[in-house]
């Protein structure tokens, strides 16, 4: 098995010197700046990044969040004539705004020549006649969806960004039954010869254009190339054994879980909540000479058991919220509701929908903004396409010091952030989510009531949670960007396995990653349980292998 590191030693090192390509180079920092730095950042992201973090097209509403003509000319390779969808209107009311937003994010523009957000999109006609009469192309015959986008279980913006294509491959990988679900529904007609012949052609090319960005983007800072061979690779020939493949998954039971793998990870979190509670109680006690009454470790200890409760709970939501827990996906979803709104306290029923979307639009943008709204972040930029999206002024001149702020804030606001986010962020009104907060606080507040420091014990386990936003971050952080229109085009599973990387963990260490060390299996086959994944993930990357396709797996 071969390892890479990417853009350094570790996938902390990579994350921070992907922050560190945004930086001036005429910048001198001192700590007293750095400690400056991250109390107005921290101030801003409490009284207006959450807010701004609903959607990704919240950006594009206001005409200040996006940068103008004037700075997209310098991101662009192709003539600045091009850009027709730039209204001249908008350039001459904004002016002034424009002069401001230039020069606080020339540094930025200047260390990145190259942005494919404006790169003009080639459109296949097929597919624009198809989307234009609300078909899909699943296993060579047109099914008209355009009745059912509205009630789609995922989400009316899953299928609505994958009509007119053929969705056979990700169709078949994103759902458990896919031949049940198709059972009773008749196809519109059979695909001519001609369509799928420019329907493949396109996603040939597609796969080729996302090859030019991970070679230029990627592979630039890291020495991965040996996992890099596209010549290789032909899609229909990756396409028939990656279905394969799921087909065997399937057949060997991987996407069940087995009762004793539940039993297991559901001790394992109420386990650290015990060690929580027996620390507080041991600190409590009326043993002055005992070191964990009379030293930092009163508070320290408790709060990192407390922190890993947080951090087990919220992998058993992911895995309720995937419904790869339970057989029932209403049982499922009462334990993703239990493990993330009670135990956790963010919103299981919000982190579904964003979890959602984070799959079918992995590190994807379009026009008007981020689709992917688990990777979008509101207060540091971690790709070079993505620029454009960040129009306050304050957010371009944090970008020159990001690569310092980077740890400071995942530590002290990240376990805040993410609650705040899911509790104002809420989709839709829903009566037990309310009641699912009314129980974590009262939960929080007897066990915190253990202890005369609560407010120690629990800013220690929000630093310890913070390693769970670090694990998250990994997995796709580094990675490229692609426009929403050309990835859903493509193959769903190389755009994924593009995006995504692995952590090498020791066996004995695998249960503090919660799956994330075998994150090719889970967002090739979302599907698969995550007690399957070390067995899945040899035989994804001898597919990867075969195919020419990057595996990559990095220390953390």
């Amino acid at each position: 098995m071969a390892n890479a590191n990417v853009g350094g030693s570790n996938v902390l090192t990579a994350i921070i010197n992907e922050c560190s390509q945004f930086i001036s180079t005429d910048h001198c920092f001192k700590p007293a700046v750095t400690i400056l730095l991250c109390g107005v950042t921290l101030v801003w992201w409490a009284y207006g990044g959450s807010s701004s973090s609903s959607s990704g097209g919240d950006l594009a509403d206001d005409k200040n969040s996006i940068l103008k003509e004037a700075d997209v000319q310098s991101l662009q390779t192709e003539d600045p004539s091009d850009d027709s969808d730039i209204d001249d209107d908008d350039d001459d009311e904004n002016k002034s705004q424009q002069t401001t937003s230039s020069s606080a994010s020339s540094t930025i523009i200047a260390a990145h020549p190259t942005n494919n957000l404006h790169k003009p999109i080639t459109k296949c006609p097929t597919r624009e006649k198809a989307r234009a009469q609300g078909l899909v192309l699943y296993n060579k015959q047109w099914y008209n969806v355009s009745k059912f986008i509205a009630h789609h279980p995922g989400g009316s913006e899953l299928l609505e960004q994958y009509l007119g294509t053929d969705i056979s491959h990700v169709f078949h990988v994103m759902h458990r039954n896919p031949k049940q679900i198709m059972k009773y529904r008749k196809p519109v007609r059979g695909a001519t010869e001609e369509e799928m012949e420019e329907l493949l052609q396109r996603r040939n090319e597609v796969s080729q254009e996302m090859f030019d960005e991970y070679e230029e983007g990627v592979m630039t800072k890291s020495h991965a190339a040996e996992f890099f061979n596209r010549e290789r690779f032909n899609l229909e020939a990756f396409e028939k054994d990656a279905g394969e493949l799921y087909e065997d998954f399937m057949k060997a039971g991987y996407t069940k879980p087995t009762f004793g793998f539940v039993a297991q990870k559901t001790a394992l979190v109420l386990m650290f909540l015990f060690l929580s509670v027996l620390c507080m109680k041991c600190a409590s006690s009326d043993d002055q000479q005992s070191i964990i009454v009379t030293t930092p470790l009163s508070y320290i200890l408790p709060g990192i058991f407390l922190g890993l409760f947080w951090h087990q709970s919220g992998f058993l939501m992911h895995d309720a919220e995937h419904h790869n827990l339970i057989g029932n996906e209403l049982v499922n979803d009462i334990l993703g509701w239990l493990y993330g709104t009670v135990f956790l306290g963010v919103n299981g029923a919000w982190w579904r929908e964003e979890h959602r979307e984070h799959h079918a639009f992995l590190n994807a943008f379009d026009e008007a903004g981020f689709k992917d709204p688990q990777m979008k972040e509101d207060i540091w930029i971690q790709n070079a396409n993505l620029i454009p999206f960040y129009g306050q002024e304050l957010i371009h001149f944090l970008a020159n010091f990001q690569h310092i702020l980077f740890i400071p804030i995942i530590f002290f606001a990240g376990r805040i952030g993410i609650v705040v986010d899911s509790t104002l962020t809420e989709r839709k009104f829903r009566p037990w989510t309310i009641l699912g907060n009314v129980f974590h606080v009262l939960l929080h507040y007897a066990v915190l009531s253990q202890t005369s420091t609560p407010i120690r014990v629990y800013m220690a386990g929000a630093c310890q949670f913070a390693v769970l936003s670090l694990q998250l971050l990994g997995n796709h952080h580094i990675k490229p960007w692609n426009n929403i229109h050309s990835a859903s085009e493509g193959n769903f599973s190389v755009w994924q396995i593009l995006c995504t990387q692995d952590f090498d963990t020791p066996i004995w260490f695998r249960w503090f990653y919660g799956g994330l060390n075998f994150h090719y299996s889970h967002h090739l086959f979302p599907t698969i349980s995550r007690e399957s994944f070390p067995i899945t993930t040899p035989r994804i990357r001898s597919l990867c292998e075969k195919h020419g396709l990057p595996f990559i797996e990095v220390g953390f």
